[in-house]
C-alpha cells in the first residue's frame, strides 16, 4: 500500500488528519483506532500552510513515478 499524502487546496485545516494530527487507519476497537501515526501531510500539527501543500504536490508526483 502507498500512502500518498492529501494537499488542501487551500491553507488551513489538514484535510487528511481533520486537524488532529494524528492519522489512522484500519478498524477500531472500542472506539479507539486500531493503527494511528503521526500525519505526514501537515507534518502532525494539524495545519498545512501554503509551502507545505506545494511539497505534498511534489513529494506525490515523485511517489507516483516510482509506483510505475
Amino acid at each position: 500500500m502507498y500512502d500518498l499524502s492529501q494537499p488542501n487546496a487551500k491553507p488551513g485545516r489538514c484535510c487528511k488528519c481533520r486537524g488532529t494530527g494524528t492519522y489512522s487507519w484500519g478498524g477500531t476497537h472500542n472506539g479507539k483506532p486500531v493503527k494511528q501515526g503521526t500525519c505526514f501531510s501537515c507534518r502532525g500539527t494539524g495545519k498545512q500552510s501554503a509551502k507545505q501543500i506545494a511539497v505534498n504536490h511534489c513529494y506525490n508526483k515523485h511517489k507516483i513515478v516510482r509506483m510505475f
